[in-house]
C-alpha cells in the first residue's frame, strides 16, 4: 500500500487585534539599566531638593501658640455684680398680667447677671475685630513684633493695602472656639499665635485682661443705664399719677364747695338720718362737716391720698436714693487650663519639609533619567 500525502495542518494566525508590536515594548531590564545608569542625576537631585528643604525649614519664620481653656464662670466669679443687680430687682419688679397679680423681676437685669450670658459676651468680644485691633494698638509687645516686621506704619486704612494685609494676618492668629456642647457645659478654647513661645504667652495674658476689663467696662454701663432708663420710667410714672391726683383734688374740691353751697341753702347743718341716694353733689353730711372737708382739701399736701399707687411708687424712689452704686469687677469664666507657654511650634514642622524636599527630588531626577531614556529609545 501506497502511503497516502496526509492534508497539511492550517496554521493559527492571531486576529490583527492580538497582533502587537513589539518595537514599542519596554524591557524592564532596560529600564532598570537606564536608571542605575542615570543614579547621578537621581543623586544629585535628591541632594539638591533636600538641602534646598532643610535650609528652607531652618529659615522659614516659627510659629508657637498659646492655649488655655476656659468655661462659664461659677458664682463666686459673679458675685458681687450679681449682688449689684439684685439690689434693684424690687424696685423695678413689673406685675403679671395673670390673675393672681404676682411680681415679675426685671428682664433686663436678669439677663444682665446670667452666668452663661456673660460668658457667651466674653467669647464675642475675644474674637470681635474691633477688640482684636483695640488691643494691637495699645499693647507694647505687638508694637515691638510690629517692628521686627518692619510694620510700623501699617494702618487698616483702605490707602494702605500691605498694612491691611499685615494686620488680617494677625486677626487670624488670635481665636476662641467653642466646640460641641458636652454635658450641658458651655467652654471654650482661647489662642494666640506668635512668633517665639515667649512672646505668644505674653499675648495671650495681655489680652485676658485687655477682654476682661472691656468686657466688665460694658456691664457696668448696661447696668446704670438699665438703671437709669428704668429710674426714668418710675419719675414719668410718678408725674403722671401727681397729675392724676391733683386733677382728682380740684375736682374734688369743687364738688364739695358746690355741696357745701347747696347744704347752707337747704339749711342743712347736721348729717342727715337717712344718708339716702348718693348726689353729684352730696350734702347728707351738713354744711358743718363738708365746711370741714373743704378745709382740709384745700390744705392738702399729700396727692397719694387722692391716688392710692403714689405712695408704694415714693417708696420705691426713696429706696433707689439710698442705693450707692458702684462699678465691680467680674471675671466673665473659669479657667480650665490655665495659659502656659506652648512647647511645641505650629509652623514650620521641619522634619515633614525636609521629608518631602528629598522625596519630590528623588522624583524629579527619575523623571529627568525616564525622559532621557524614552528619547535615546526614539
Amino acid at each position: 500500500m501506497s502511503d497516502k500525502q496526509q492534508p497539511a495542518q492550517p496554521q493559527y494566525v492571531a486576529p490583527p487585534y492580538f497582533q502587537q508590536p513589539h518595537d514599542d515594548e519596554i524591557d524592564l531590564r532596560e529600564l532598570f539599566a537606564a536608571l542605575w545608569q542615570g543614579k547621578l542625576t537621581i543623586i544629585a537631585c535628591t541632594v539638591v531638593f533636600a538641602v534646598a528643604a532643610v535650609a528652607y525649614a531652618l529659615s522659614a519664620q516659627e510659629w508657637w501658640s498659646s492655649k488655655a481653656e476656659v468655661t462659664v464662670p461659677n458664682v463666686t466669679n459673679v458675685a458681687e455684680f450679681q449682688q449689684q443687680v439684685n439690689q434693684y430687682q424690687p424696685i423695678f419688679k413689673s406685675i403679671s398680667e395673670n390673675e393672681d397679680k404676682e411680681a415679675v423681676q426685671n428682664k433686663q437685669l436678669t439677663a444682665l447677671a446670667d452666668r452663661e450670658r456673660i460668658f457667651q459676651r466674653f467669647i464675642s468680644l475675644f474674637n470681635a475685630t474691633q477688640t482684636k485691633l483695640a488691643f494691637f494698638d495699645k499693647n507694647e509687645e505687638f508694637q515691638r513684633i510690629k517692628a521686627s516686621f518692619d510694620a510700623e506704619d501699617a494702618t487698616m486704612s483702605e490707602e494702605d493695602e500691605e498694612g491691611r494685609k499685615f494686620y488680617q494676618d494677625w486677626l487670624g492668629r488670635v481665636s476662641a472656639e467653642q466646640p460641641e456642647l458636652k454635658n450641658d457645659i458651655l467652654d471654650a478654647d482661647l489662642s494666640v499665635q506668635s512668633v517665639t513661645p515667649e512672646s505668644s504667652l505674653i499675648l495671650l495674658e495681655d489680652y485676658l485682661k485687655f477682654v476682661n476689663q472691656k468686657l466688665n467696662t460694658q456691664l457696668n454701663q448696661d447696668l446704670a443705664a438699665v438703671v437709669r432708663i428704668e429710674t426714668q420710667a418710675l419719675q414719668q410714672q410718678k408725674k403722671s399719677l401727681n397729675a392724676q391726683a391733683k386733677t382728682a383734688l380740684k375736682q374734688e374740691t369743687e364738688r364739695t364747695q358746690h355741696a357745701l353751697t347747696i347744704a347752707k341753702a337747704a339749711n342743712v347743718n347736721a348729717p342727715l338720718q337717712s344718708l339716702g341716694e348718693q348726689d353729684l353733689f352730696p350734702i347728707q353730711m351738713g354744711a358743718s362737716a363738708i365746711e370741714a372737708k373743704l378745709n382740709v382739701l384745700k390744705n392738702l399736701k399729700d396727692p397719694s391720698v387722692l391716688e392710692p399707687q403714689l405712695s408704694p411708687l415714693m417708696a420705691k424712689l426713696d429706696t433707689l436714693s439710698t442705693i450707692e452704686r458702684s462699678d465691680v469687677q467680674v471675671q466673665p469664666y473659669s479657667v480650665l487650663e490655665n495659659p502656659a507657654s506652648p512647647l511645641s511650634r505650629d509652623k514650620p514642622k521641619r522634619a515633614l519639609i525636609a521629608v518631602l524636599g528629598t522625596l519630590l527630588g528623588g522624583m524629579l531626577g527619575v523623571a529627568i533619567v525616564l525622559v532621557r531614556f524614552a528619547f535615546k529609545r526614539d
